[in-house]
């Protein structure tokens, strides 16, 4: 408890001093420079003596991402009602956890490969791979209850930018409230897709994600794959941005016979892909629907909207009635649509 008191207070007062919800004693050059190619053109060209400066004087007001697919963990945001000195998982931490076990969080790690492999995977993508831990569970897609052999056991569970990934979301909650204690907190941290290179693909509704559940699905759909390749996006070279108000996507990632090719190959090899597209609004009714529906317990009991590309919410198991207006809901997904694109460009 000593340790974990200490790291946390010493990351609260840098999160505090500088008011940015980022680590900047840990801050990643090379994943900050991967996320803004044009901020590493300039350190290249000597207009800023490294990606940390830029970020300093510019990046942190223009809400620039610090690593590929959004910012840093902001730990405020991610244990708003989570007790982090409990018991807990991440998922998927890969060479960014939120919880290290190095800063004394009592954390087990789900991961789709051990540490040796994983290091391995990023040796040569830019990225600090002895931030990657001790993988306590290797996860090939099997229920987490039957993975990690225990129910009722976690005090909270955080995952950040997975349940884009997840092919069936429906039984990654169902998985993730067997793990929980009753009073246990789910904490996700999701890519708004108007803001990433899921820019140009729809928003994922309720329905979408009842036909994974239903059909079982253990891999994205060939058509999910195609979407993901066919429509890949980014904005003057990065693949997300900032919420500043300077426009959305403007080019694609892929030639289109790139998807062509993976949706004919009809290989036998998992692609990992963005599934599913969301904004905190979407995400709201879709929660509030599969609790209509009896399909999960869970409830948003805190959330925090989209900031540098992402955004968090945490939840709770409450097994009462709720009471949404679901047409208010379809307004605020209608907001959300309009306000990204009367964004002027910059």
């Amino acid at each position: 408890m000593g340790i974990f008191s200490k790291k946390l207070s010493d990351a609260k007062v840098e999160l505090d001093a500088h008011d940015l919800g980022v680590d900047l004693f840990n801050f990643e050059e090379a994943s900050y420079l991967e996320a803004n190619p044009d901020v590493r053109r300039a350190v290249e060209d000597g207009q800023f003596a490294s990606g940390k400066d830029h970020y300093l004087e510019f990046g942190s007001k223009e809400g620039r991402p610090t690593r590929p697919g959004g910012t840093t963990r902001d730990l405020k945001k991610a244990f708003a009602i989570a007790d982090p000195s409990g018991k807990g998982l991440e998922i998927g931490p890969s060479h960014n956890p939120i919880a290290a076990k190095r800063d004394g969080y009592d954390v087990e790690i789900v991961d789709h490969l051990n540490q040796d492999q994983l290091r391995e995977k990023y040796a040569d993508q830019g990225v600090d791979t002895s931030k990657i831990e001790s993988v306590d569970f290797v996860w090939n897609g099997e229920p987490l209850d039957q993975l990690i052999g225990k129910k009722s056991y976690y005090d909270w569970i955080v995952a950040s930018h997975l349940m884009e990934h997840v092919p069936n979301p429906i039984s990654m909650l169902q998985q993730c409230h067997e793990i929980l204690k009753p009073s246990g907190v789910l904490s996700l941290v999701i890519p708004d897709k108007r803001y990433c290179f899921d820019y140009f693909r729809p928003i994922s509704s309720t329905g979408d994600l009842l036909d994974a559940y239903e059909q079982s699905r253990t891999r994205p759909s060939r058509g999910q794959m195609f979407d993901h390749f066919a429509s890949a996006a980014s904005r003057k070279g990065a693949i997300s941005w900032g919420r500043d108000g300077k426009g959305g996507a403007d080019s694609l990632i892929h030639d289109l016979t790139f998807a062509v090719e993976i949706y004919a190959s009809k290989g036998s090899e998992y692609v990992d892909v963005h599934c599913w597209g969301f904004t905190l609004s979407s995400f709201e009714l879709i929660m509030a629907d599969l609790k209509v529906l009896g399909l999960t317990w869970f409830v948003i009991k805190e959330c925090f909207d989209t900031e540098a590309g992402e955004f968090y919410v945490s939840l709770v198991k409450e097994p009462n009635e709720i009471q949404t207006s679901r047409l208010h809901s379809l307004f605020g997904i209608e907001a959300d649509l309009l306000a990204i694109k009367n964004e002027p460009e910059g």
